[in-house]
């Protein structure tokens, strides 16, 4: 195999220019907004949508707005405010697009509908449009089968963390272990979603839970093992909740601090982060707002690729603001899906999944810890010790166990 590309990071932030100030938010939303709206534009039936502002009593009105407030009533039907820079509107929606459409505060829709009399409540008539993911396209392909592998969650520092397995990985990677020897990315790419440690303080209670109580010595145990990764493996670590980073979204790449004691053939990024390996856009993005998600009807932490894909439809990684995932009031919306990637990852949810949608590949490699006690509380069973493969040039996949 020809000389590999190096990886290259194509989209995330850089700095943090958050200073907590009205104007920052106003810009935030802004953002989103100006972007999202022009995304529901490209629907044919919202190509003439006008603002709130000026509605037209006896036609039918297109409008885009996001979505401010939304109160369902006991027939069934579902009251929605939405907004734009300057105005707000009443929608009603009928019961079954109310309850069908799990609509999220904060995303932006565009919707068809006429007046009532006194012009203060929209009676929408036709399906939401959400953000366009444009017209189903070919992913695009790397010229050589560069094998690119996927892990997440390793959780190294849990008294839960499955060091064994983790070993045989590592082992398995320099070509020690008789077991799908093809899929090893030798030269190729690996990938690591988010909480590659335990960390501490990230739960209360968390201290009882942990085989390294100091989160310095947990990254210091991790760059041991990650060294031991032949150096023609490119790796790429972003950061998760569990990391010794801010938890508001986005987030910077690891401190200096961990980041010395790593080896050249390392990456640092952002999450989220759009990186290009190969020629293959991959947006990677840990998967905090899941927790956010899961809320709602048919999704639960067992099917990621649900998620995924409510999130590829509103083209946000984090479409509430103020839930439970805590978002930094940028200058600008990092957690926009400005462009359409051609494999989309995260972690997080410690739920393994692969499926394809609308063109774009969606993977969650599950983690490398064992059921903790809060997930056997909840009645969560985790997937551990799962790697997913991609033949980058076929995009052929296989998930790797090494629960052998």
């Amino acid at each position: 195999v020809a000389d590999i590309p190096p990886i290259v990071i194509e989209r995330q932030i850089d700095k943090s220019m958050s200073d907590g100030k009205l104007e920052s938010f106003v810009s935030l939303f802004n953002d989103r907004f100006t972007t999202l709206s022009r995304l529901v534009r490209r629907n044919p039936s919202m190509r003439d949508a006008g603002t709130l502002s000026l509605l037209h009593p006896d036609e039918e009105n297109q409008v885009i707005g996001m979505v401010a407030e939304i109160n369902t009533f006991s027939n069934g039907k579902t009251k929605v405010v939405i907004e734009d820079a300057n105005s707000r509107l009443n929608l009603m929606l009928n019961e079954k697009d109310g309850q069908s459409l799990n609509l999220l505060h904060d995303e932006v829709i565009g919707v068809a509908g006429k007046l009532n009399r006194r012009g203060d409540m929209l009676f929408v008539n036709s399906p939401i449009v959400r953000p366009h993911l444009g017209r189903y396209r070919e992913a695009a392909r790397s010229d050589e089968p560069y094998i690119a592998l996927f892990i997440s969650d390793i959780h190294l520092g849990s008294g839960t963390f499955k060091e064994n397995e983790w070993n045989k990985f590592v082992s398995w990677l320099n070509g020690e272990v008789d077991y799908h020897k093809e899929w090893i990315p030798n030269p190729g790419y690996l990938v690591i979603a988010g909480d590659a440690v335990d960390g501490i303080d990230s739960y209360p209670g968390q201290e009882a839970d942990l085989s390294i109580t100091d989160v310095w010595e947990q990254y210091a145990v991790l760059s041991k093992s990650v060294s031991k990764i032949p150096t023609a493996i490119q790796t790429v670590i972003m950061p998760g909740n569990h990391d010794a980073v801010r938890l508001m979204e986005p987030q910077l790449p690891l401190p200096d601090k961990v980041i010395k004691d790593f080896g050249d053939n390392l990456t640092f990024t952002a999450n989220p982060v759009l990186l290009n390996l190969a020629g293959v856009k991959v947006l990677c993005y840990h998967g905090k707002s899941l927790d956010d998600l899961v809320s709602l009807r048919d999704l639960s932490y067992d099917n990621p690729m649900a998620m995924m894909k409510e999130l590829l439809n509103r083209r946000h990684l984090a479409p509430i603001y103020g839930a439970k995932t805590p978002l930094a009031p940028e200058k600008q919306d990092h957690l926009l899906i400005r462009d359409v990637p051609d494999i989309f990852v995260t972690g997080h949810v410690h739920s393994c999944g692969v499926e394809r949608y609308s063109g774009v590949l969606m993977l969650n490699p599950g983690t490398w810890q064992a059921q903790t006690a809060y997930q056997k509380m909840m009645g969560f069973q985790p997937d551990p010790c799962r790697a997913i493969a991609v033949n980058l040039q076929t995009f052929d996949t296989q998930v790797l166990d090494f629960n052998f």
